[in-house]
């Protein structure tokens, strides 16, 4: 047993999401969007532990790798105080194991191409007894999710050092926002968008721009990415080069280094923000066997 196996079991649920009213205009869903969870691997391993200032090896202990996915306007949140979820285990001789704990506030987020995914990773609360074959995970996971909203468009000087201050989304309708006739208070939510770097270089033979774009709020908002767009209001394939983000108890901002082609004729920086929306967890039920081999599907599945 003191070895890593590494296999690949899948497992493919596809359950119809409670959205909470905070995530829709007046909290009428549009439609219904599937999750999908995916064992991803199973493995025997000895973590290291720091102990009276010495690192010292852990017992073995049976992990189970775990991913969720799920496509736009769908996404998920990592709420680091989310604590301990968990699912009863069985071995194949029918002896009834310590709950396997999953700690939702570890997840590992990342999008790509219009697909969520968020990786977690679970550890069995006891080895299985040494004759048996498979171990059976069943309950049901709360997976913390959010629905991805884009702002309208704004505007930016295509300068180093500009800045605006903007209506966040949501606090006003985008018709009024675009009419001129606000006058920005103190009341309302608002956000300073700014450039922190901005210039042209070449690359095989075509202008590129490359610059530092940052977001800072004073209210709760999630930002997840920038959108870049033409003139015509098409979204620019645009690179990511890193990031940042800073945060005390009254302002949050995001910085965003980014490269793209730069089109013809770009006299102004034309962008939105997509940003994330709290939504009511998603409860997804689990019952799957999974030996060293993979998921062990019974006949009647």
């Amino acid at each position: 047993m003191d070895r890593r196996i590494i296999i690949v079991a899948r497992f493919f649920l596809c359950v119809s999401i409670a959205w909470g009213t905070e995530a829709w205009s007046g909290g009428k869903p549009e439609e219904k969007y599937p999750v999908e969870i995916v064992f991803t691997s199973i493995g025997v391993e000895k973590n290291n532990m720091l102990a009276n200032g010495a690192t010292r090896e852990s017992p073995l202990q049976l992990k189970f790798g775990v991913s969720f996915q799920a496509r736009a306007p769908l996404n998920f949140v990592n709420p680091y105080n989310s604590g301990i979820q968990y699912l009863d285990a069985t071995d194949s001789i029918g002896r009834k194991l310590a709950p396997a704990e999953f700690r939702m506030g570890g997840m590992s987020l990342r999008n790509e191409s219009g697909m969520a995914q968020a990786a977690v990773t679970g550890i069995a609360g006891e080895l299985p007894s040494p004759q048996a074959s498979w171990v059976r995970l069943k309950g049901t996971l709360r997976i913390p999710v959010c629905r991805s909203m884009k702002s309208h468009v704004y505007e930016l000087p295509l300068e180093k050092e500009a800045e605006e201050h903007v209506l966040l989304p949501g606090t006003v309708e985008q018709g009024e926002a675009e009419s001129g006739d606000i006058v920005l208070s103190e009341g309302i939510p608002t956000g300073r968008i700014f450039l922190r770097e901005c210039s042209t270089f070449e690359k095989n033979g075509k202008k590129m721009r490359k610059m530092v774009l940052g977001l800072g709020v004073e209210i709760p908002f999630d930002l997840d990415h920038f959108e870049i767009l033409n003139e015509k209001g098409d979204v620019l394939k645009t690179e990511s080069r890193g990031g940042g983000s800073r945060m005390n108890s009254t302002y949050r901002e995001w910085t965003k280094r980014l490269q793209f082609e730069e089109p013809e004729d770009l006299r102004k920086l034309r962008l939105r923000l997509v940003y994330k929306v709290p939504a009511e967890p998603v409860s997804i039920p689990v019952d799957v066997k999974l030996g060293m081999r993979g998921e062990i599907r019974d006949r009647k599945r």
